[in-house]
């Protein structure tokens, strides 16, 4: 009798979803091709942020033709794809019935839908918080739930998919598994642990009526319970045996390098957990990124866009720790100078002729790679830098000279200079010999998106070979690293957990990059590794995100992005180096006048359409 009416019900709603859609429903519900068909058509909703480039909008990262710095989440507001989700999620039982499957295929098939729609409504409520939740096949989306509301139910929907999926999939690598539900899981449930915890970091006033209502709103009291969350459905990977880190530990830092590199060029199913293959973004810019991305030097033609999208800034550079004598971990802030004061910035380079301390006492190098060779091996492996060899050619990226006699350098500027009859590019080369910086005689100073406006840029993901137009490489969109820093950061703010086991984790992670100490799992060095581990993966923008921890100058303090500017030092006659730390122009002050800046209401996205729908919008809508 419960089967009758359930049918019944179903059809009865497609009636009301309009005849031409019911009539393709229902056609494809006769067939295990028709259900795979209508399977694959969701995969395509999931939000997924293959080969971004959010990290640009952290310190970490800028675009090179500009400076940008804002909170920069994925949008993702699309009931229709709620609606057709939740008409696939009604429909396999009428495709059981049919016995166009089987009851192990009817609850896999189950588990990916629900899989998919815990996907998408992670992806509204971290922008929007509490938001309507609809599961059922129809177009009224209702009123907004609270935002726990909505954090319990991707939980939720995440148990439940876990519980359906199987550990391998069958029907093709790419398709969720149970492993897939529980690693989306333990994110979701670290993320709604953060928000909890650190919403009265950057509160919003309860005079907002959206705070009031609790549709944005979290408060501390909530985190216990999603740290357990989160540590349960790590433990529940990690205890599989079914993945393991790529190339695991090793002593050997070329080793680690060739690793580190070749596990963003194809699919390594030790670490892949869940993700897309190449064909999945064979259109748009994520399948270009290669091409945007790769350096001046070595880039091939393109239509739009230009090249050298990426620079990386030195905020970055010096969060990639050295390896001391033995091995272990030592600072990595680039030295630059003789007396230690690496807080000390040149800012706001308006023409080739700032001025600079012809005092300071800087470090000489003897060659542009001089003071990245000790780093991690990550850095070497992920960072294009000066003097590094990439496609055959050695990567140029100078940002003036420096002639005896002269009060400061002549920066961003290719003028030629002579010493003893040789001749020396400003830049380091000719137009296309070079990778970074541009002539400044703009006003106001701009940079174009072929060269990096910082010394440094992307090489993860990029082909070693040459620049592709479409890479075939797939986007490895949960890999168990994350599971193991997850773990370790759950431990480490809850005290929740394993101590020995987050130990474990984090220095699993930092053996496979050579480092042959064991560091503690507190909260400072779980999110130092965390910040190198994903570099440039996406992940920074919602690690401040979820802690509230974007910069703003409601602290009175001034915030920029920061570059190191190498220079060659010709003063005493012999070539050298030296690497003064300066602001990024594109983001300087007279572009940026109060410095890396975020409203408090930013941290909750407008609701689309929230009028019409007659929804309660957030406080940035008041």
């Amino acid at each position: 009798m419960k089967k009758t009416f359930s049918s019944i019900f179903i059809f009865v709603t497609f009636l009301a979803l309009g005849s031409c859609e019911k009539d393709r429903y229902e056609d494809n519900a006769s067939s295990f091709e028709g259900m795979q068909k209508l399977l694959s058509e969701l995969y395509q909703a999931i939000p997924m942020e293959e080969f971004n480039g959010n990290d640009q909008y952290t310190t970490l990262a800028t675009y090179s033709d500009g400076c940008d710095y804002a909170i920069h989440l994925s949008d993702c507001w699309d009931y229709d794809k709620i609606l057709s989700i939740n008409r696939f999620i009604q429909l396999v039982d009428v495709a059981l019935e049919r016995c166009s499957i089987d009851k192990g295929t009817r609850d896999m098939m189950l588990g990916e839908a629900l899989f998919v729609r815990a996907y998408c409504y992670f992806a509204m409520v971290r922008s929007y918080g509490g938001v309507p939740l609809v599961t059922e096949p129809t177009n009224q989306i209702g009123a907004r739930s609270t935002e726990k509301q909505t954090w319990d139910f991707v939980i939720s929907e995440l148990d439940n998919a876990a519980e359906l999926l199987p550990e391998k999939q069958m029907y093709g690598s790419y398709r969720a598994t149970k492993w897939a539900a529980l690693g989306l899981q333990s994110r979701v449930a670290l993320y709604a642990a953060s928000v909890s915890k650190y919403w009265g970091k950057e509160a919003i006033p309860g005079s907002y009526k959206a705070v009031a209502d609790k549709l944005a709103y979290m408060e501390s009291s909530y985190a216990a319970a999603y740290y357990s969350k989160c540590i349960n459905a790590c433990k529940a990977i990690m205890g599989s045996g079914q993945f393991s880190l790529y190339g695991g530990a090793t002593t050997s830092v070329s080793r680690a390098k060739e690793n580190l590199t070749n596990l963003f060029l194809d699919r390594q199913d030790c670490e892949f957990i869940f993700g897309a293959p190449g064909a999945y973004r064979a259109s748009g810019r994520a399948a270009e990124f290669d091409i945007l991305n790769s350096p001046n030097q070595a880039h091939a033609a393109t239509v739009e866009g230009g090249w050298g999208n990426y620079s990386v800034t030195s905020d970055m550079v010096d969060l990639f720790d050295n390896y001391n004598a033995s091995g272990g971990r030592a600072n990595g802030a680039v030295r630059t100078r003789n007396d230690g004061k690496e807080d000390i910035f040149i800012s706001e380079i308006q023409n080739a002729h700032s001025t600079f301390d012809k005092n300071v006492n800087f470090i000489k190098y003897g060659h542009l790679q001089d003071p990245f060779l000790n780093k991690d091996a990550r850095f070497h492996a992920w960072v294009l830098y000066p003097g590094a060899e990439f496609r055959g050619i050695t990567i140029v990226a100078q940002g003036g000279v420096w002639m005896n006699g002269d009060d400061s350098p002549v920066v961003y500027k290719n003028a030629l200079f002579g010493l003893h009859d040789v001749f020396y590019h400003g830049l380091g080369g000719k137009a296309d010999e070079i990778s970074a910086f541009l002539n400044i005689d703009q006003n106001p100073p701009k940079n174009q998106a072929q060269y990096w406006n910082c010394c440094c840029g992307i090489r993860k993901f990029l082909n070693p070979l040459e620049a592709t137009r479409h890479s075939t490489a797939p986007w490895c969109d949960i890999r168990y690293a994350e599971i193991l820093l997850n773990y370790a950061e759950a431990y480490a703010e809850s005290g929740k957990g394993d101590a020995a086991t987050a130990k474990q984790a984090l220095n699993d992670i930092r053996h496979r990059a050579a480092f042959t100490d064991n560091i503690e799992p507190t909260l400072e060095n779980v999110l130092h590794e965390r910040r190198v581990e994903f570099a440039f993966e996406g992940h920074e923008g919602y690690l401040l995100h979820r802690r509230r921890a974007y910069l703003n100058t409601r602290s009175g303090k001034e915030y920029r992005k920061h570059t190191l500017l190498p220079v060659l030092d010709l003063r005493d006659g012999t070539p050298k180096y030296i690497f003064p730390r300066v602001n990024v122009y594109d983001g300087d002050a007279h572009l940026s006048p109060q410095g890396l800046d975020t409203g408090l209401l930013d941290y909750y996205a407008a609701i689309p359409g929230a009028g019409r729908a007659s929804l309660i919008g957030n406080p940035i809508q008041e």
